[in-house]
């Protein structure tokens, strides 16, 4: 079961390769981001149901609207989810409710317009990503992907 973090950590990495551009309409997405297609401002985007199988004990920043999920084999969970506010508010968000929540952040990178981390705690293990949407007010695309440690 060794294989799954690393298999895990890679997905996560390559899907969240980026450079620092974008627009609102999303045309500099994550490879790979759930829901890539367009991504809307916060105030005007479309809300999925977060899935049932989705750990709560895994926070989504305050007033994120939650965009698109998918399940994965292996138990993996991914959420997309769009951010209300500055890119700076949920980076501070998440680098202080993970550890709140028992998960230890590490592995990670902040940018000044995107930024990631690895995590693991609560029998978890994953990463999260953050990217601000270019023309929204600061609004910042949330990607977390999830699985049993």
């Amino acid at each position: 079961m060794k294989r799954l973090p690393v298999l895990l950590v890679a997905m996560v990495a390559a899907a969240a390769q980026t450079g620092c551009g974008g627009t609102a309409r999303g045309d500099n997405l994550p490879a790979g981001a759930v829901g890539s297609g367009n991504v809307e401002c916060a105030d005007g985007v479309k809300e999925t149901p977060m899935p049932t199988a989705f750990p709560r004990e895994v926070p989504l920043p305050p007033k994120a609207v939650v965009t698109g999920s998918e399940e994965r084999s292996g138990g993996r969970q991914i959420v997309t989810a769009v951010a209300p506010g500055t890119f700076s508010d949920t980076l501070r968000f998440m680098q202080k409710a993970y550890p709140s929540a028992g998960l230890t952040l590490k592995e990670g990178e902040v940018e000044s317009r995107d930024a990631e981390s690895n995590f693991t705690g609560q029998g978890l293990t994953g990463r999260w990503t953050l990217k601000e949407i270019s023309g929204c007010h600061g609004d910042t695309l949330v990607t977390v992907l999830v699985a049993k440690a």
